[in-house]
């Protein structure tokens, strides 16, 4: 049992005037770690900041207390963080402008640099960031395919760049080669990672890095392209590796981590994590992906202990049991308010 002082936990002391989900099961909230609260589908267009409030607002009444929204053409979502008061809103850390090469993603969409100059590129986003950095890693040329929009060399800079600051980096990929070229690196977080290594797998596992496989979004991307395209037949091969390496990369120490990538936003993001079982994880490390190991992966303490804010998302029925509950919350207490 907890009490709330200050919106944050206390041992209990003097007489109980309220108590809450007894005999509930509790989560410090549920976690989405590629989201986009510009958006809730692929759009090219600046975020609508009264849309973001929305989002940020809906994801919490949802019992989603962790956001890691990895970027957008602007910086909406760091116009949510300072307009809205922590217990309003979810937890937010988030990048701003995604970074790519000239012609390495939709066009005029992201911030296109040259990629000698990564470094300094990196500490501006920082900068206007709220703890990441997110950089295009890949992307498709006609009549190519997927290719690296920067070099291993490059990629490095970013990083130490990023952590010099205090900033974490996350890295989309989908090419063959830039998965290990961005675990070599140092990269915090792998979006998509669709031809990770199992050399890769352990190393990143050994830093407690970051894999946000965002299934339900490739599987999306697949659908789009055609599983019988030279693009779709990319995609089938990438998933049958990510189905492969998720149960290892649990057992290697890495943080696999469930994100919606605007199939939806976080509200839905319990959906991408039953995905998640589909490929392999048991309910327990489901519960994890969507839950614990994100606030473990960005430094939070997930255990209610005393002193910590007083965030928690209760459940009727144990969600290990049954994993449709997660969509289902019956209480969610943001820095000791309740819903």
């Amino acid at each position: 049992m907890r009490d709330i002082v200050d919106g944050r936990w206390a041992e209990p002391s003097g007489e109980v005037e309220t108590t809450i989900g007894d005999g509930s099961w509790a989560l410090p909230g549920l976690a989405d770690a590629h989201a986009h609260l510009a958006a809730e589908e692929l759009t090219f267009q600046p975020g609508v900041f009264e849309d973001a409030l929305r989002r940020a607002r809906a994801s919490l009444g949802a019992g989603v207390t962790l956001i890691l929204d990895k970027g957008w053409s602007d910086d909406v979502t760091i116009q949510v963080i300072d307009a809205l008061g922590p217990d309003q809103r979810p937890e937010i850390e988030a990048a701003a402008r995604l970074l790519t090469a000239p012609g390495g993603y939709y066009p005029d969409f992201a911030h296109e640099i040259d990629p000698s100059d990564i470094g300094e590129a990196v500490a501006e986003e920082a900068k206007a960031g709220a703890g990441w950095v997110k950089l295009v890693g890949d992307w498709p040329r006609r009549g190519v395919g997927p290719v690296s929009n920067f070099s291993e060399t490059e990629l490095r800079r970013a990083v130490e760049v990023a952590e010099s600051v205090g900033a974490k980096v996350a890295i989309h990929t989908m090419a063959r080669e830039v998965p290990s070229m961005a675990v070599a690196a140092g990269a915090h977080s792998i979006e998509h990672g669709l031809f990770l290594t199992e050399s890769d797998i352990g190393a990143l596992g050994a830093r407690g890095g970051m894999w946000v496989p965002t299934l339900l979004r490739n599987e999306v991307t697949l659908a789009q392209l055609g599983a019988e395209s030279s693009g779709g037949k990319l995609f089938v091969e990438g998933l049958e590796r990510i189905k492969r390496l998720l149960p290892l990369a649990i057992e290697s120490g890495v943080h696999v981590l469930a994100g919606t990538d605007l199939v939806g936003s976080p509200v839905d993001v319990a959906a991408e994590a039953r995905r998640l079982g589909d490929y392999g994880l048991s309910s327990a490390q489901v519960v994890s992906a969507v839950s614990t190991a994100v606030f473990v992966a960005t430094g939070r303490d997930a255990s209610f202990a005393e002193g910590t804010y007083a965030d928690a998302v209760l459940f009727p029925e144990n969600p290990i049991d049954d994993l449709a509950v997660l969509t289902h919350p019956s209480h969610v207490v943001r820095r000791g308010r309740l819903l």
